[in-house]
C-alpha cells in the first residue's frame, strides 16, 4: 500500500488511492465481528471468543455509544450466518431483532420514520446490511485526515472503505474514485449503505429519508446526519457492490 503522500491542498476526504480494483468481490469467508474486533482490541482466540471481545470493546472504548454497541452485536450475530459471500445466508431471529433495534435507535436519533428505516434495512441485501451496520458501529470514532483505523480514527472515505470491506468488497480509498467506480443510483433506487458523494466529501445513505452516516471533519467524530435540501441537490448516489 502506498504512503499517503498527498498535497496539502487536497480536499480533506480526498484520501489517496491504494490502486485497488474498485468493487472487486473478495472470495473469502466473511467473519465480520472478527475483522472488526481485530482492529479494536487484540485477539488471542477464534470465533468462540467473539462475544467476550465485544464486552472488552464496551469496557475499553467509552466514546462508542449504545447504537454502536448494538450494531457490533448485530454484526457478530450475522457473522454466524454468513459463510460465503455468494450464497444468501439464513438470518437468525436474533440478528433481525438486533438489526431492528439499531434501525430504531438511529431513526429516533435523527427524528426520521422508525418503520421506514426498519423496512429499508430489511429490504437491503445482506452485503448492504453489513456495510451500514459496520459504519454505524463506528459512531463516535474521531475524524483524522487519511486515517482508516476502525475504533481509533477515520476520515470520510476511510469509513466507507472500512464498512464495505466488512461486507466483502475492496473499494478505492479515494472518495472521487469510489463514486466513479460505483453503479449510479438515485434516492429512489439506492439501498441502505450506498454511497452519497457531496463535492469533496463522501457519506453512506441510511436508506430512508435524508439520513446519512459520515466522518465529517477535524474536531468531530463519525456521526448521523440529515442532509439539507441544498446538499441533496449537489449529491450523487452510487452502489459500490455493482
Amino acid at each position: 500500500m502506498r504512503s499517503p503522500l498527498t498535497p496539502n491542498n487536497q480536499p480533506p476526504c480526498e484520501s489517496p488511492s491504494t490502486g485497488s480494483t474498485a468493487g472487486r468481490r473478495l472470495r473469502r469467508v466473511v467473519v465480520v465481528i472478527l475483522s472488526l474486533a481485530s482492529t479494536l482490541v487484540p485477539l488471542t482466540a477464534g470465533v468462540a471468543h467473539a462475544a467476550p471481545v465485544v464486552a472488552q470493546q464496551k469496557a475499553s472504548l467509552p466514546q462508542f455509544d449504545r447504537v454502536a454497541w448494538t450494531a457490533l452485536m448485530a454484526l457478530e450475530e450475522i457473522s454466524n450466518g454468513v459463510t460465503r459471500v455468494d450464497r444468501p445466508p439464513v438470518l437468525s431471529a436474533k440478528y433481525v431483532a438486533l438489526r431492528s433495534q439499531v434501525a430504531t435507535l438511529v431513526a429516533m436519533r435523527l427524528s426520521i420514520s422508525v418503520s421506514g428505516l426498519n423496512e429499508a434495512w430489511a429490504r437491503a441485501d445482506t452485503e448492504h446490511q453489513i456495510a451500514v451496520l459496520a459504519a454505524v458501529s463506528q459512531l463516535g470514532v474521531p475524524y483524522r485526515r487519511f486515517a482508516m483505523q476502525p475504533g481509533v480514527a477515520l476520515d470520510c472515505s476511510g469509513l466507507t472503505t472500512f464498512a464495505w470491506g466488512e461486507a466483502g468488497f475492496l473499494i478505492q480509498r479515494n472518495s472521487t474514485q469510489q463514486m466513479r467506480s460505483a453503479e449510479p443510483r438515485n434516492i429512489l433506487t439506492a439501498q441502505a449503505g450506498d454511497l452519497v458523494r457531496y463535492p469533496g466529501h463522501i457519506m453512506m445513505w441510511l436508506g430512508s429519508g435524508l439520513g446519512v452516516i459520515h466522518s465529517p471533519e477535524p474536531g468531530r467524530s463519525v456521526e448521523l446526519k440529515v442532509l439539507g435540501s441544498y446538499s441533496l441537490r449537489r449529491s450523487t448516489f452510487g452502489d459500490p457492490s455493482e
